[in-house]
Formats: C-alpha cells, structure tokens, sequence
C-alpha cells in the first residue's frame, strides 16, 4: 500500500474521527482533549486520508499514556516520536478502503507540536485560498517524492512554515 498518495476529501473523515474519538474516549477518560487535525480535518482538502487525531495531556503523563494507548491497539512508534510528542499508528476497518491508516499523536497544551497542528487546521480551515494551495502543494508531493516520506515533508514544509508564520 502506497502511503504518499493524494486522495480527495472524503465526507465521512469527520465521523471516522468522532468514532474512534469515542472508542479512545470509552477507554481513557482523563485526557485533555482530542482534536481531529491534519488534512482529514480540513473539509475539501486532500491528501492521504490518513486520520490524525493528537491529544493532549499533562507533560509528566505521557510515559503512563503509552501502554493505554497500547492497550486498545495503537502501535507505539518511539523512532517517530520526539520529548514533547509520543506518536502511535493503528489500522481500523474503514467503509470506503477497507482499511484506514489513523496516526495519533499525544503531546500536552503547552507543547509546540499541540499549538502548530492545531494552528494550522484553524488557518486552513478560515481561509480557503490558501488550502486550496496547499492541496495542490500536497498534490505534487505525492507525484514527486516517490514514495521517500523525508522527501515528501521536505516539499511540504515551506508551505507549513509559510501558514506558522501567519498564526504567530
């Protein structure tokens, strides 16, 4: 399976983020917060459909996090992660793929990882020019980058970094 593809947006993202929203809910009550981010959670976007869901708790808990998350299927990926941001994948079945990639990222409030995705799905939410730009950004990536995921970022970021700014 392909991982650096672009997709259209697709109607359901935002029930399948409330879904597993829920069924994370159900089994780990004391979190912050839950936010569906990244480009599933900006309608009319595209890009690889993938689910990202990051979630906030207080900074000394991550490490107590990790095996809950664990515990309900995610896959803890430590070469992935950084100190501020504990990053986990899971496979869940999906209606229209069969199966769905879902990234969760689990940070605290503070952390620049929490403020910058958050930041960025506001941004791109409120002005659809410049996600509108960004898709086709996201578009050429997915052509150029052959499937390299450091490549792939790399033409990215510029336009990341272009909407930070605009945030700050």
């Amino acid at each position: 399976m392909k991982k650096y593809v672009f997709k259209p947006y697709s109607e359901i993202f935002p029930e399948l983020f409330l879904r597993e929203k829920e069924r994370i809910s159900s089994h780990i009550n004391s979190t912050l917060s839950i936010e569906h981010v990244g480009s599933t959670a900006i309608p009319g976007l595209g890009g690889k459909g993938i689910i990202d869901i990051a979630i906030a708790v207080p900074k000394k808990d991550i490490p107590f996090f990790i095996p809950q998350f664990q515990s309900i299927g995610y896959e803890f990926r430590p070469s992935y992660s950084t100190p501020d941001r504990a990053y986990f994948i899971i496979y869940l079945p999906d209606p229209e793929e069969g199966t769905r990639r879902y990234h969760l990222h689990l940070t605290y409030l503070e952390s620049a990882d929490w403020t910058g995705l958050i930041a960025f799905r506001d941004y791109l939410r409120t002005h659809p020019k410049d996600a509108e730009e960004y898709s086709e950004l996201k578009r050429k990536a997915a052509l150029l980058s052959d499937q390299d995921g450091e490549k792939y970022r790399m033409l990215k970021n510029p336009m990341f970094k272009k909407i930070l700014d605009k945030t700050t």
